[in-house]
């Protein structure tokens, strides 16, 4: 019985993805992308947060995927997870002397990222996408669509500052105490404060003085998250 218990672990995808996870994560003594979304739903469940998980900036679904995890491992069956994507690719970028992004890039036609779910065992029901640049899609029409919504967990991957402050400007009705943000490239431009994602957060806050952002943890070799609260 052991043994037939123990290939059964083995076999079990949820149960290596874990195990792969965790070895990740100490391997070289730093937290992941997963390791974050893990911690962030986590956090959700002890503090009974509520709310959905909003992702801007898919590409292949991988942390997108991985929120469905956590989503199931948590126990959060009520949470719908909400897509936010071009499926272009990145829209023209800004000029600067440390930009490392081009027009198009991480594109993924959306036929090809309903595919990857599908593979992953994750049903249209769970999940909505939300297509085109940010400057077209978040509109009244999307905050229509959200309406009674609110966000446990949110994951920032745009990348520039221009996309990035629209994402914010737009997120602000669904922030609750104790949501979780999530920026993936807070110290790109080589950590330069007046670039991407730092600096859209910084002109946020100086506009919505009824937001604090309390630092979390630091997470890849560029990501930041922040414990949201209502001053």
């Amino acid at each position: 019985m052991l043994i037939k218990r123990i290939a059964k672990q083995i076999m079990d995808a949820e149960w290596v993805a874990r195990v792969v996870e965790v070895l990740d994560r100490r391997s070289d003594n730093r937290m992941t992308e997963l390791g974050m979304l893990s911690q962030a739903f986590e956090f959700a469940k002890i503090n009974e947060v509520p709310g959905d998980y909003f992702e801007f900036g898919l590409w292949r679904g991988k942390t997108f995927g991985y929120a469905h995890r956590m989503k199931r491992r948590y126990g959060r069956r009520d949470m719908k997870l909400w897509g936010f994507d071009s499926f272009q690719g990145l829209p023209a970028t800004e000029k600067h002397p440390d930009n490392i992004w081009y027009e198009g890039q991480f594109a993924c036609a959306r036929p090809e990222f309903e595919a990857i779910l599908a593979s992953r065992g994750i049903r249209t029901s769970e999940y909505e996408l939300i297509e085109g640049f940010y400057s077209d899609s978040l509109n009244d029409a999307t905050h229509r669509r959200l309406s009674g919504r609110k966000a446990a967990v949110i994951y920032i991957d745009c990348d520039l500052y221009e996309s990035t402050i629209q994402v914010l400007n737009f997120i602000q009705p669904y922030i609750v105490n104790g949501s979780i943000i999530c920026f993936d490239d807070f110290y790109n431009y080589k950590g330069d404060p007046e670039q991407g994602e730092q600096r859209a957060l910084a002109d946020f806050m100086r506009q919505e003085t009824h937001l604090g952002f309390i630092p979390y943890l630091d997470y890849a070799p560029l990501g930041k998250s922040f414990i949201c609260r209502l001053k």
